[in-house]
């Protein structure tokens, strides 16, 4: 067992390892600790972005039966193609919504990252991230989008084409703040109120609601780099060269919310779903092997990685489990306020939508809201029907007079929803139905009764669009809605 506080030194110099997976020992030459750096740091035409570059070519070049090819190790998180029966274990078992979200990417990235080493001949080469919350960052790196032409393998056309053209991200699209200030790793059932996700019982390809970093920055990434393209569609996405590096930073984020220690560790040792449960993959020698969350909570020990802005010390994430994980309560589920009985669904397209949601037996209780012991307050947006892929995010916002502004730094945004793998798309439609999503608002009416804004009354819930100039015509309305919610709630303790 770890102390609390282990000192990670990474070493420097090349050695040969022997990494235990899944009961496979699997010999890998290289540095002692793969360093996963920024891309914005290493130099253009350097060695690393070499290596990048010759490794994706030289995977997309190999067939899709190859489970070392690009298409196969998409297929691992999601596909519209057929499953051979002998990869129905391996193809579209991503996990999204629910605690596995984080430890199974991390797994998925692990491997995929041996494969993409192997294929670069770079036995030095480790997955750069794509550090978007930062102000300098904010567009699509460089090289992923010149030369656009298919003889660069990081280039692909089924992006937004306006992210292609280096068009810049927002800091409210790419905030991971309110995630990284949860203190709790996991949920109870039909909560995303906390850093990784709501508990299951067992492994779960698309469900929500969403944990809070897997719904801010990752969710609304997906969305407004992909468009109408892969990025926006899970059953697609992974076939973005893109898509590494992101998911690279949000493995980052995850040890950088563990780093930051004050009660912040994995679930408690009683979950044994999250720790036991076996997700199987391929290695770069073809050959199938399995991880648990066991296996992947001390990255540097377990794995050989780390990241280049990493503090000396990480918390060990082996440990017992933090109180509030150990004692977290039921998902809210007391009605405070909804919308009347006989509201239809609403519809949402490339405009405005609003509701307004009544209390529910009398105004909203004060303790209800931001009170001592009142837990989270969330919106549940519930009976969601949509179609992927939807390139387009909701901005929420509370309360908002006719007369002020839409602005994410206001005191009306209550943040942001995406229609990101919350639900099975199916058939050749790709149709997912009766999907639920949550928003902890709870901060933000608190805030508003303390201006003044709010009284604990009525609740006006409006949500602007986001990234419609290329997901919609501008000419015309789609025949359809882009999505419909049957409910809109508000609940808590």
């Amino acid at each position: 067992m770890l102390t609390r506080r282990q000192i990670i030194k990474n070493a420097a110099v090349s050695t040969s390892l022997l990494v235990t997976a899944g009961g496979n020992v699997l010999a890998q030459t290289g540095p002692a600790t793969y360093v996963r750096r920024d891309i914005s740091s290493l130099p253009s035409g350097g060695t690393e972005l070499k290596a990048l570059h010759k490794g994706v070519a030289a995977m997309k070049s190999r067939p899709a039966t190859d489970p070392t090819s690009w298409l196969f190790q998409a297929n691992i998180h999601g596909t519209y193609d057929p499953t051979p029966p002998q990869f129905a274990d391996v193809w579209g078992t991503c996990q999204h919504g629910s605690f596995f979200f984080l430890s199974w990417h991390r797994m998925y990235l692990y491997f995929f990252e041996r494969i993409l080493r192997s294929a670069s001949e770079d036995n030095a080469f480790a997955l750069p991230y794509w550090n978007y919350s930062k102000s300098t960052e904010r567009s699509l790196p460089e090289i992923f989008r010149q030369p656009a032409t298919s003889a660069n393998p990081l280039f692909v056309s089924e992006r937004r084409p306006s992210i292609n053209a280096g068009g810049q991200l927002t800091a409210s699209q790419t905030s991971a703040t309110t995630a990284l200030a949860s203190t709790v790793f996991d949920s109870p059932t039909g909560s995303g109120s906390s850093f990784g996700g709501q508990r299951v019982a067992a492994p779960i390809h698309f469900s929500g609601p969403h944990g809070l970093l897997e719904s801010q920055p990752h969710d609304i990434i997906h969305v407004i780099v992909g468009g109408n393209g892969w990025m926006s569609d899970p059953n697609l996405a992974a076939r973005d060269p893109i898509f590494w590096l992101h998911h690279c930073n949000i493995d980052r984020l995850w040890a950088h919310w563990i780093a930051s220690d004050q009660g912040r560790s994995n679930p408690s040792k009683s979950e044994k779903a999250w720790y036991d449960t076996k997700f199987t993959f391929y290695n770069e020698k073809a050959q199938k092997v399995t991880l648990t969350g066991a296996e992947v909570t001390d990255f540097v020990r377990q794995l050989h990685y780390t990241y280049d802005d990493l503090p000396s010390e990480i918390a060990a994430a082996q440990e017992s489990a933090t109180p509030e994980a150990a004692t977290s309560e039921a998902a809210p589920s007391r009605v405070l306020a909804a919308q009347p009985q006989a509201a239809s669904a609403l519809a949402l397209g490339p405009k405005d939508a609003a509701v307004t949601l009544h209390p529910v037996g009398g105004p909203t209780p004060e303790a209800a809201v931001g009170g001592p012991g009142a837990g989270p307050t969330v919106l549940s947006f519930d009976g969601i029907n949509y179609r992927y892929p939807i390139g387009v995010y909701y901005e929420v916002y509370l309360n908002r007079p006719a007369d002020a502004p839409t602005d994410p730094e206001g005191p009306y945004y209550a943040g942001n929803i995406t229609f990101f793998a919350l639900g099975h798309a199916q058939g050749e439609t790709r149709e997912v139905s009766d999907a639920r999503t949550t928003l902890d608002v709870g901060r933000v009416l608190a805030h508003q009764r303390e201006l003044g804004i709010w009284s604990g009354g009525d609740v006006k819930v409006e949500l602007h669009p986001q990234g419609v100039e290329e997901a919609v015509s501008a000419e015309a309305a789609p025949a359809r809605p882009l999505a419909t919610i049957g409910q809109i709630r508000l609940l808590g303790k």
